[in-house]
């Protein structure tokens, strides 16, 4: 069911949108109102993240998006601008894990591939943004970092790096375009129920001792849901924060607490 909610009258791009974090929160964001265009790789996937929102009488498009390469991020923001003409929201979300190793094992070419996706996918998502957010007079901006860029166990040098300079990136970009009227924020989530993090379990020779370091350094107990880190998006990307730029909002069960 649509709402007359937060995003009412917005268009807002969603990366990585064809599951987990970016699919729940291309669906929040089209219940609240907002027109949203879906990029991603995964054609499938993308697909039933579209056909949900039309299920519920939303509106969405899709765009197959390689964040690492910049071509494609410029058609994905380009496609909100002649598909519904104009952009006032994004949240870069698309992302990849690390294998976890020793740091001094990490190839040239997986340091490349995380920071491709990462960091650079998140800094031609804002990129090719702002243009649009200044002609339409403002907009939101919502990268995703990671717990992980305050709070480490090691054995996972690239990803670490990688949100850690989402943050930096965050951070100048919000005192950068402040006076354009776009807030840039990021979301900080802790352990998640994603398929990234199945996957993580899964490669893992001991499955249960990953699990139980994983809820011990979570005082709740438990992993977090994608739609619970929507929400916290939702708050981002909207006037619910309308004094609130250049912070990293801790979705983590609690774990930098400890």
């Amino acid at each position: 069911m649509l709402t007359d909610g937060w995003l009412k009258g917005k268009v807002a791009v969603v990366t990585g949108a064809a599951n987990g974090i970016g699919r729940a929160t291309a669906i929040l964001f089209a219940r609240e109102g907002a027109q949203v265009v879906v990029g991603d790789v995964d054609v499938n996937g993308a697909q039933g993240t579209i056909e949900e929102i039309r299920g519920f009488g939303g509106e969405a498009v899709f765009v197959l998006c390689d964040v690492a390469k910049e071509a494609d991020v410029v058609k994905l923001v380009m496609k909100a601008q002649q598909h519904y003409g104009g952009l006032h929201t994004i949240f870069n979300n698309a992302g990849i894990e690390q294998p976890v190793m020793p740091s001094h094992e990490v190839s040239e070419e997986l340091l490349d591939q995380v920071i491709g996706v990462n960091l650079k996918g998140t800094f031609f998502g804002c990129k090719h943004a702002i243009p649009l957010m200044r002609k339409a007079g403002g907009g939101t901006i919502v990268n995703n970092s990671s717990v992980s860029a305050f709070a480490n166990v090691g054995g996972n040098i690239a990803y670490a790096a990688s949100k850690g300079a989402v943050m930096s990136l965050t951070r100048v970009l919000a005192i950068e375009y402040a006076c354009d009227n776009i807030r840039v924020n990021a979301i900080c989530p802790g352990v998640i129920d994603t398929p990234m993090n199945q996957r993580n379990l899964d490669r893992a020779d001991d499955k249960n001792t990953v699990w139980q370091r994983w809820m011990s350094a979570t005082p709740l107990g438990r992993m977090g849901t994608p739609e619970e880190v929507a929400r916290s998006v939702l708050y981002l990307a909207s006037d619910m924060s309308s004094f609130t730029t250049g912070v990293g909002l801790l979705i983590d069960g609690g774990r930098l607490a400890t």
